[in-house]
């Protein structure tokens, strides 16, 4: 993809020098034995070749994959990396997993036995301690005391807060101690409870094993508690087109919006098959540097109308670039206008946008080498 079909597209600039410095961040404040990086779903969107090699090169050695064939992917990229996969052994036989030397989640009894009866393996398993999706749920986790684990080798016994954005609640020391009583009858292993949030707010909650995908990519998931974190990615998007409108005129369709008075407006080449959430419509906004610019009328599939009215001169002109999120505008900020998880809106975007890797540190070879990647 050349420059200037770029031009006309948006863009996702994703800085590995970022994060790295996460990961250095995270790695300063985790009091824990082992700390792994969740690179599910492609490492949130963002790209599981450069996010697992800047992270590899930073000392990472354990990765929290999806399913097998991620694990497969992260496995050529890691070769001596110890591999988790959260959706256990679906999509492969626990044979495929011991040959991968891949570490499957087991998330039920049926599971269990289905790997208990494959020989030795060795594994993860997961226990509910109030999400209600999947894991053991405690009268599971005292049948699988009482019947023993037979040829399998747990690495570690793994549960998921209940809320992944205030681990520090009243909640949490309950979570702390509903983990601890299960996994008391059970075979010693690693324990991990530690996500992004808890490795900051609840250093009991550390315990052996950590696993954080949010911090490493520079989301704050604590509202209210700014985390030392830098956006790893920033998201911005062509003016198309300036116009000057006038008082009554309609933007979007049904006329979405009225100008309420004569209007500079600029449309951008960005929408919702970008990742641009729907609910934006006549809420939230963009950035030409300092400067907002309201989102006015509705979000279609390929464009967006902002307001400029009032900005300085040159600055919001066709082929001008506006920042949806990135430096200006915290990823977390629009979501929250849009009433999402700032995760969901980042994982959207990365998953169709066009991305361009680069480093914000000269001495990041791996990262400075890296080109463009299309989704």
């Amino acid at each position: 993809m050349t420059a200037a079909a770029n031009a006309d597209t948006p863009l996702m600039a994703i800085d590995l020098g970022r994060l790295a410095g996460n990961w250095r961040t995270v790695r300063g404040r985790y009091t824990g034995a082992e700390l792994g990086a969740v690179v599910k779903c492609g490492a949130y969107g963002l790209g599981l070749d450069p996010v697992v090699a800047t992270l590899s090169a930073q000392g990472c050695g354990q990765y929290w994959t999806l399913d097998f064939d991620e694990a497969r992917r992260v496995r050529a990229l890691a070769p001596e990396a110890e591999i988790f996969v959260l959706d256990g052994l679906r999509g492969a036989s626990p044979r495929a997993f011991r040959d991968g030397h891949l570490i499957p989640v087991l998330n039920d009894l049926d599971e269990i036995d289905r790997a208990r009866g494959s020989g030795t393996l060795t594994v993860a398993i997961a226990l509910d301690t109030g999400l209600g999706r999947l894991g053991l749920r405690p009268q599971a986790v005292r049948d699988l005391a009482t019947r023993g684990l037979g040829g399998l080798r747990v690495r570690a016994w793994v549960t998921q807060p209940a809320s992944f954005s205030a681990p520090e609640g009243p909640g949490g020391q309950d979570l702390y101690e509903r983990f601890l009583a299960l996994t008391a009858p059970l075979p010693r292993a690693a324990r991990s409870l530690a996500i992004s949030a808890s490795v900051f707010s609840r250093p009991e909650h550390h315990l052996d094993m950590a696993r954080v995908g949010s911090a490493l990519y520079g989301v704050d998931t604590t509202p209210g508690r700014a985390l030392p974190l830098r956006p790893v990615a920033r998201l911005d998007a062509p003016v198309l087109r300036v116009a000057d409108l006038p008082a009554g005129a309609g933007i979007g369709y049904d006329g979405q919006f009225r100008c309420p008075r004569p209007m500079r407006v600029a449309t951008l080449g960005i929408g919702y098959a970008h990742g641009l959430p729907y609910a934006l419509m006549n809420r939230g906004a963009v950035r030409f540097g300092e400067y907002a610019a309201p989102i006015v009328g509705g979000i279609s599939m390929g464009l967006t109308s902002v307001d400029v009215t009032g900005l300085p001169a040159g600055l919001a002109v066709p082929g001008a670039r506006a920042e949806i999120f990135g430096d200006h505008q915290r990823v977390e900020d629009l979501a929250a206008r849009a009433g999402l998880p700032a995760n969901v809106l980042l994982s959207l975007a990365a998953a169709v946008c066009r991305k361009r890797y680069h480093a914000s540190r000269p001495d990041q070879p791996l990262a400075s080498s890296l080109s463009e990647s299309l989704p």
